[in-house]
């Protein structure tokens, strides 16, 4: 039996050499397997009612979220942009996805990553 972290997931484990980008993505859907969107809201506080499936893997959540959670204490929200790629081709999706491994799986933080954020104008 693997550990597991405290959502009941199993931890990230650093290996060496590092892989390549679609060895990590197909190893962690041989190894873990997707995790339904449902899921994951419901591992971040949202009711059945806040979030809109937008797939398996995608979702939209409602603006009444904000006003449910008035009263809680604010998170951060990290934009990463701007960046120029390695020769290795590591950029801004790499450093989201490390930091969002970093805060969650490392740190033990309630982090979400999103990858494609839709226009805000």
């Amino acid at each position: 039996s693997s550990e597991k972290n405290a959502l009941g997931h199993p931890l990230l484990k650093p290996k060496n050499p590092v892989p390549s980008d679609i060895q990590i993505s197909q190893d962690i859907v041989k190894e873990v397997g997707l995790l339904a969107i449902k899921d994951v809201a419901k591992e971040m506080g949202l009711e059945e009612d806040e979030y809109y499936e937008w797939g398996i893997s995608k979702a939209k959540v409602s603006l009444s979220v904000r006003d449910r959670l008035k009263d809680e204490p604010s998170g951060s929200y990290v934009v990463v942009t701007g960046i120029n790629p390695t020769p290795l081709g590591e950029g801004k999706s790499t450093t989201t996805i490390g930091l969002a491994q970093a805060l969650g799986a490392a740190l033990g933080k309630k982090c979400i990553a999103c990858i494609r954020q839709p226009s805000q104008g």
